[in-house]
């Protein structure tokens, strides 16, 4: 698989276990059936992530202080004259925006100026953990507010996911890692692929690229078993295989990104969030081309936003799409008002947040940022609105939340901004007048895309209770099935592995239970006695334990471990002498200076046990670099002696000795003796292993 390693592939695979509904029973179901067929086909939010933190001074810059600005960050600013100027405003675009100006000018395009929150942080892990989770800045939260707020439209989920009336994916992230912005209380809320190519191997056969070892075996077998098990992906190929893109998108990361989204909701997916990636934004050096500013990876990157959202949006007008997407833009903070001495900007606070689409009320909302007359390095400019107002905003206006549940959501109440025209929709029922063909539909009627009223039972009215084989070897699996609504009558049919079969019917909702099931994967099919049109349909699985699957990474600026974790539903993690308990997918830790003992095990013994060993190690730094005869060593920490080697790069050691540090924590070494070249200065200690490389003159 282009571009994934054996450690991308099992996290994603382990992202993709996370959600029991990849089963393969709902293959049987007609997929023609499956795609286009929903409820409602509903409105979309496709989130676009800059990856790094925008300059929305270079963006969208406010004329009226380019002159103040001019001075301020010399290292970036474009000539004045190379602005594209918006009409009846005072800011100017940069040159790699027309399209996006031009969106402005039709009024497809709402500016929300000067985004970000109170008491600002400045590293991108906790930042972006902000934004994704929709958290104050002393709020830690493990959900991401786009998950919480799937979870509550759809509190069954996983369970019974897919099933009849949601067969499509929840959510589809494209472009990077898996998000917090979709990691629920419950589970995954999304369909992952890290990348276009990725992606595009789901679309095509199977094709084993692993190498021919046992490892490559495994890997290959669990790649076979993701794909053979992801029902959800056999809509998804439906969908993309079925999509077409008259206007042809620009070859790049984020074109074939939205290229992806376009052929899945022209062919028929009816996701209802999406977001794409784009990184490349952390440009604290090289943000402008020095000879030429309007050039350089700035530019380069805001040309794919401007071309991949442009294109977007004229390929989702020639099919008359147009009116059902809405899209934002968001990243973790802005950068510095000035420029650094590298050509670059450093992170800062605010910038401003694109919301696009037909449906938005277009317009610039919220003053420009506003420069002190003083200003000063260490300033930074303030938040105009914190981005939970913009969330919040398009739950409202353009997901139909409820404003109760946008505030659960989002755990309080934000003042909201008018991103979204007001349409007409006579009979409440979701779909405009202009596209309603059954205008009068009752108050709470469930109806199709048409607005037309259909004979539905909610999910929620199926409660699904299973329970698992504990090891190998037994067959002791069993699942009941509880009505809610008890005015039916339930004709069930159920089918499993080697030839199981069982038929039954819930006279007024009387429960139904099945036990000593076998391991495998059984079909329920629920009809309604009188309506012959509805069919709901659940697939669930019987299962031995799975490997304890452990997946670790390592923050090694802030000290924190974080472990993926699958294969159960509860875990117990040792990191050095303290035990932990969770019932979360990802768990993070503390690290100690030295060496760190984790160790991770379930309640099976049958699944195994994870043990790993990570050193943390203190800082060294080396100078003058290069030297000539007297070297200084700093090493941090509190260890009283270190062992230091001076070796060459033949690997011969060429100064062996134990230094013990001053009270500045420095360790003096001649070199006068060493021959000239490049040599590796290795540190170690109860706290320290560090390598260092200096030039001997």
């Amino acid at each position: 698989m282009k571009g994934m390693n054996r450690r991308n592939f099992l996290h994603n695979m382990a992202h993709l276990a996370a959600i029991p509904s990849f089963l393969p029973g709902l293959g049987q179901l007609e997929m023609s059936n499956l795609v286009g067929n929903t409820v409602e086909a509903g409105k979309i939010l496709v989130i676009v992530r800059l990856n790094g933190g925008n300059d929305g001074l270079n963006t969208l810059i406010p004329l009226e202080q380019y002159g103040q600005l001019k001075t301020i960050r010399p290292g970036v600013i474009l000539p004045e004259n190379k602005y594209l100027p918006v009409s009846g405003t005072s800011l100017g675009f940069h040159p790699s925006m027309a399209g996006m100006n031009t969106l402005l000018s039709e009024k497809r395009l709402a500016i929300v100026q000067s985004v970000g929150y109170s008491k600002p942080n400045f590293s991108h892990f906790r930042s972006t953990d902000i934004w994704m989770s929709g958290t104050d800045t002393d709020q830690y939260e493990s959900s991401g507010w786009m998950a919480r707020q799937l979870e509550k439209q759809h509190p069954l989920y996983p369970s019974t996911y897919p099933n009849s009336q949601y067969p499509h994916p929840l959510s589809i992230e494209l472009g990077g890692e898996s998000s917090l912005l979709f990691q629920g209380k419950n589970s995954f809320t999304s369909l992952i692929y890290s990348n276009p190519d990725q992606f595009y191997s789901l679309l095509n056969p199977f094709v084993n690229t692993y190498p021919t070892t046992i490892q490559g075996s495994r890997l290959a077998y669990l790649q076979l078993i993701g794909k053979q098990s992801q029902v959800y992906g056999s809509v998804v190929q439906s969908a993309y295989r079925a999509g077409t893109t008259p206007i042809p998108f620009a070859e790049n990361d984020l074109g074939n990104q939205f290229k992806i989204i376009q052929k899945l909701i022209s062919g028929g997916l009816q996701t209802r969030v999406y977001m794409v990636q784009l990184t490349g934004f952390d440009t604290h050096a090289k943000q402008v081309d020095t000879q030429d500013p309007t050039k350089g990876q700035h530019a380069y990157l805001l040309k794919q936003v401007n071309d991949a959202i442009v294109t977007f949006m004229k390929n989702l007008d020639a099919q008359n799409l147009g009116d059902r997407v809405v899209g934002v833009t968001l990243s973790e903070f802005g950068r510095t008002v000035h420029s650094n001495g590298s050509s670059g900007t450093d992170h800062g606070t605010v910038a401003p947040m694109f919301v696009f689409g037909n449906s938005v009320k277009g317009g610039i909302i919220g003053a420009n940022p506003k420069i002190p007359i003083d200003y000063k390095t260490s300033d930074e400019l303030t938040a105009n609105y914190d981005f939970r107002q913009v969330y919040g905003s398009l739950l409202n206006q353009w997901m139909g939340n409820d404003p109760k549940l946008t505030n659960e959501v989002l755990f309080k109440e934000f003042p909201k901004v008018p991103l979204i025209k007001l349409l007409n929709d006579a009979d409440g029922d979701g779909v405009a007048d202009n596209l309603d063909l059954c205008p009068a539909t009752p108050i709470g009627a469930i109806v199709d895309i048409n607005g037309c009223e259909i004979f539905s039972v909610p999910v929620t009215n199926y409660a699904l209770k299973m329970t698992a084989t504990t090891c190998p070897g037994m067959s002791n699996g069993g699942m009941s099935i509880d009505f809610v609504d008890k005015k039916y009558n339930y004709l069930i049919d159920i089918t499993g592995p080697l030839n199981f079969t069982k038929s039954s019917k819930s006279n007024a909702g009387s429960s139904l239970l099945l036990e000593k099931l076998g391991i495998g994967t059984y079909q329920v099919s629920i009809r309604i006695e009188g309506q012959k049109n509805y069919l709901q349909r659940f697939d669930f699985q019987i299962t031995e334990p799975a490997s304890l699957v452990v997946q670790s990474s390592i923050q090694t600026e802030n000290a924190i471990i974080q472990l993926a974790l699958s294969g159960s539903n509860k875990y117990y993690i040792q990191l050095n002498q303290i035990i932990y308990e969770t019932d979360l997918p990802i768990w993070k830790g503390e690290l100690i200076k030295g060496a760190n003992q984790v160790k991770v095990w379930t309640n099976r013994n049958c699944q195994g046990t994870y043990y790993k060993e990570v050193f943390q190690s203190e800082q060294v730094h080396c100078y003058p670099n290069p030297c000539a005869e007297n070297l200084t060593i700093y090493v941090g920490g509190q260890d009283p002696t270190v062992h230091i080697q001076l070796i060459g790069l033949t690997g011969i050691s060429a100064l062996s000795m134990q230094g013990i540090p001053d009270m500045n924590r420095e360790i003096q070494v001649n070199v006068a003796a060493l021959n000239s070249g490049i040599y590796l200065v290795q540190v170690t200690g109860n706290t320290i292993n560090q390598q260092v490389k200096i030039i001997k003159k």
